[in-house]
């Protein structure tokens, strides 16, 4: 199956996710998260899916650090005979265009050993102000986008199990199931976001396997008694008994960065070390324009 979501950087939890067959397009599920989003989310998105098709100058330049254009995600012919398709009305226009901002940086690379590499990475966004939304502070939510990462492994390696199978003998009963794990999956993070909020400390620094046994430990006993039927103790008691644990968890430690290969012989040839990135902004290589964006209708005064 392929499962597509909208996940929190901070606490990585689940906000959405929408479960298909694998031949399912990602863009077509995530299409069905955008009941997900709220006023205020800052949403980053990979590359490869809804990308720009083109860009084109929309009127006089003026000097921005990190250049305005217009771009279109949806101008490409093969998405406008979709969506003439789907609406089955052979009429249907073009989307309208979208203002964003091209925002580039290079990511150097640098192990103890002596490793180097460059990445250049390119991000557009919707965040137009530059004064308000800095370069960098783009550049920085960017790679928060990997959190999501993250919490696929917790989700496929500690809650399911490494490479055990879905039990669901039908389609649904396996998307049933995978609704299931991603519950257990919030589950964990919510009561690990509220054990660090009560020790003061950062939920990424809660190891996330031994907080979902702790709760499965904490489930077991929370079962009646046999004899008289009754509880152990009060529900809320076991949760106060199971958030101290949670906190007399050892940290992870903060800020560590590492490497290690992506593929199996990489892995089997070279070690896990650790890493320094250091993140520089460049400016565009697009002419730099001048957008007046009460012009728009949307924006107040020109920027």
């Amino acid at each position: 199956m392929r499962v597509v979501a909208h996940v929190r950087t901070a606490s990585r939890r689940w906000i959405g996710a929408e479960i298909g067959s694998y031949h399912d397009g990602e863009n077509d599920l995530a299409d069905r998260l955008e009941g997900s989003l709220r006023p205020g989310m800052a949403l980053t998105w990979p590359g490869g899916s809804r990308t720009a098709r083109r860009a084109s100058p929309p009127g006089p330049s003026r000097s921005c650090p990190t250049a305005l254009s217009w771009s279109s995600s949806t101008s490409s012919d093969g998405m406008l005979a979709r969506r003439r398709r789907e609406s089955r009305c052979h009429a249907a226009s073009r989307h309208a265009d979208t203002i964003a901002r091209l925002v580039t940086f290079l990511v150097m690379t640098q192990t103890p050993g002596g490793k180097r590499k460059a990445s250049r990475i390119r991000v557009i966004t919707t965040l137009l102000d530059h004064e308000d939304f800095p370069a960098r502070e783009v550049a920085d939510l960017y790679a928060e986008r990997w959190q999501i990462e993250i919490a696929f492994l917790h989700l496929k390696a500690t809650v399911r199990g490494s490479r055990r199978p879905l039990r669901g003998q039908s389609p649904e009963l396996a998307r049933q199931e995978a609704r299931a794990l991603l519950l257990i999956h919030n589950m964990t993070v919510t009561t690990a976001v509220r054990a660090a909020a009560e020790a003061g400390t950062s939920p990424r620094l809660i190891p996330f396997a031994p907080v979902l046994a702790l709760i499965r430990e904490h489930a077991a006993a929370d079962a009646c008694c046999p004899h008289c039927g009754r509880r152990p103790a009060s529900a809320e008691s076991q949760v106060s008994a199971l958030i101290a644990e949670i906190i007399a968890l050892p940290r992870h430690r903060p800020g560590r960065q590492r490497t290690s290969g992506r593929t199996t012989a990489e892995r089997r040839d070279g070690h896990t070390e650790n890493v320094t990135y250091t993140i520089s902004i460049e400016k565009s290589n697009l002419p730099e324009w001048d957008i007046t964006l009460k012009s728009l209708g949307q924006w107040g005064d020109a920027t």
